[in-house]
C-alpha cells in the first residue's frame, strides 16, 4: 500500500484559529502501522486526505483542503498514545463549536477509514 503524503493532495495547514481537542486514545502497533498509511482519497465522495508527518496525523478536508483535525502520537514499544490534539474553530471553514461532537466524530472517521471498521450505526462521514 502507498503511504499518503502531503505532497499527494491539495492542503491548507491549521489556521491559528483551533481549540484542543484532549482526544485520548492509545493504538497498538497494528493498528498505528494501519493509521500511518493515511487515506487517499479515490473518488469525489471520499470526504478525507489523511497523512502522517513528524509524529502528527493531519486530516483534510479532501474537496477544501481545509486541515480539520490534527493528532500528535507518541511512539513505545506497544504502539502509539496522543499526546496532543487540535480542532480547527475558523468559522469559514468548519462549523462545529462542540469539542464532544468533534472527539466523537474524529473516532469515527480513525475507525471508518484508517483502521476500516465500519460503524455500528451504519452512519458514514
Amino acid at each position: 500500500m502507498v503511504q499518503a503524503t502531503i505532497s499527494m493532495w491539495k492542503t491548507q495547514p491549521l489556521p491559528e484559529e483551533r481549540t484542543e481537542l484532549n482526544f485520548s486514545a492509545s493504538y497498538s502497533n497494528d493498528e498505528i502501522e494501519k493509521m500511518i498509511l493515511g487515506v487517499i482519497p479515490k473518488e469525489m465522495e471520499d470526504k478525507w486526505f489523511i497523512y502522517f508527518q513528524d509524529n502528527t496525523l493531519f486530516f483534510h478536508r479532501s474537496w477544501t483542503g481545509f486541515c480539520i483535525f490534527t493528532l500528535k502520537f507518541m511512539f513505545d514499544s506497544m504502539g502509539a498514545h496522543v499526546v496532543e490534539s487540535w480542532v480547527n474553530r475558523n468559522t469559514s471553514q468548519y462549523n462545529s463549536t462542540s469539542i464532544e461532537d468533534d472527539q466523537h466524530n474524529l473516532q469515527l472517521i480513525i475507525d471508518q477509514f484508517l483502521l476500516h471498521i465500519q460503524p455500528k450505526s451504519g452512519w458514514r462521514l
